[in-house]
């Protein structure tokens, strides 16, 4: 990338960082425009985890079953609000189509990329700054009456696409975290999974960012215009042009592509987290409640459990306290928790959710130099990294894989 080349990334969350310090490494000029300062965005309200396990897109098969079962309780893992609006319906049926087991072979190789990728630059984060990770790798734990064969099915669904997972001793594990119910009837180790503090990974990145001369800007961007040789970005306040711009607003960036006759269908689906410092007896590693879908992690300073994937309005950020009385009780069901403790960090935060479960990282079909770096779903802090080393070979003109193409916004839509 020529040292002459200006990037303009819009989002200051976990992806737009991982871009914005790519690029800049790459020798670019690079602006990072955020609404409401150094907030993150939806990045601190995540569990904290790094999987490069994760390579199921969530479209797959039986997850519309899921979202239809939880519609009423509108708490589920997977429910559907009044709130999101007519652009449910659409998504929808784009969503029910990629549930199917050909569409999960089709992306899981390009998930597996990008999530190495992203495990890649963790791990050098954590040799060259002050990030620290969980050692323990993570476990999944089933308490269904089903356990025994879903944790079976789990292991030979990911071990085809190269994951490292093993189906534990029940025994020997309960007896190494005894934060596990009895009720808990079969355990998955994942050996590459790990966690660590969102708050910190985004510290370490805004870090970066500001070491190698990032300017950063609280502005709303309002508009994009694009030619074939520059973008100009319309702010609140200003408006200026530059080579590229990165698009990476999150649930926000469907509506800043509409400026450029472009449609990312991209739907708000709300999670929630909250962190207990009371638990002393938590677990030494990152754990899943599978049949319960919370995800759990040991932080320095609390214990985090996350959950939530409701499609709602992009207004929707309020915490919902009866979700988090849900979520506590829930994992009761799988976990030994105190009976009293202190709630901290009601947190909830609004994930871009893709219909067919991908990310859209790649240049949009009528604006070929605004990159898209959205639509990651519940996994934005675990791919973000990878993002960022794509978006900035996209940028450069390096050559990607085939898988990463996959990605593209011009992909074909079901």
């Amino acid at each position: 990338m020529s040292s002459q080349n200006n990037v303009t990334v819009i989002g200051g969350g976990i992806v737009g960082l991982a871009c914005a310090w790519e690029l800049a490494k790459d020798g670019a000029s690079v602006i990072v425009v955020e609404t409401g300062g150094s907030s993150y965005g939806t990045s601190l309200a995540n569990a904290g985890w790094i999987s490069p396990s994760h390579i199921i897109p969530f479209a797959a098969p039986g997850m519309v079953q899921t979202g239809f079962k939880n519609l009423i309780g509108r708490t589920g893992a997977f429910a559907m609000t009044p709130g999101a609006g007519p652009l449910l319906a659409p998504w929808t049926l784009k969503f029910a189509r990629s549930c199917t087991d050909a569409h999960v072979d089709h992306c899981a190789p390009a998930l597996k990329e990008l999530l190495d990728t992203s495990m890649d630059v963790i791990e050098g984060l954590t040799e060259t700054t002050d990030l620290k990770r969980t050692n323990q790798p993570q476990w999944y734990v089933y308490t269904s009456d089903n356990a025994e064969a879903d944790a079976e099915h789990e292991v030979d669904l990911v071990t085809k696409y190269g994951v490292d997972a093993k189906q534990l001793d029940l025994a020997t594990s309960l007896e190494q975290e005894p934060i596990l119910k009895d009720s808990v009837k079969a355990v998955v180790e994942f050996s590459t999974d790990f966690g660590l503090d969102p708050g910190k990974l985004v510290e370490v990145y805004r870090r970066n960012c500001e070491a190698i001369g990032v300017t950063f800007r609280n502005e709303k961007v309002t508009g994009l215009s694009s030619t074939s040789r520059n973008v100009t970005v319309v702010t609140s306040t200003d408006s200026w042009i530059c080579d590229y711009v990165v698009l990476a607003a999150g649930v926000w960036s469907r509506d800043l592509a509409k400026t450029l006759g472009e449609n990312l269908p991209i739907m708000p689906a709300k999670g929630q987290s909250v962190t207990l410092p009371g638990v002393t007896n938590r677990p030494s590693r990152t754990l899943m409640l599978a049949d319960q879908r919370i995800a759990t992690n040991p932080l320095d300073w609390g214990f985090r459990m996350s959950t939530g994937f409701a499609l709602t309005s992009s207004s929707d950020m309020s915490v919902n306290s009866k979700a988090t009385e849900k979520l506590i009780a829930t994992a009761r069901q799988a976990l030994n928790l105190p009976d009293k403790f202190e709630v901290k960090n009601e947190l909830a935060g609004l994930r871009p959710a893709s219909p067919d479960g991908m990310p859209y990282i790649g240049a949009l079909p009528k604006a070929p130099r605004v990159i898209a770096a959205t639509g990651h779903g519940m996994l934005g802090l675990m791919m973000g990294p990878g993002t960022g080393k794509f978006v900035s070979d996209l940028v450069a003109g390096r050559p990607v894989s085939r898988d990463v193409l996959k990605f593209s916004p011009a992909r074909p839509r079901l």
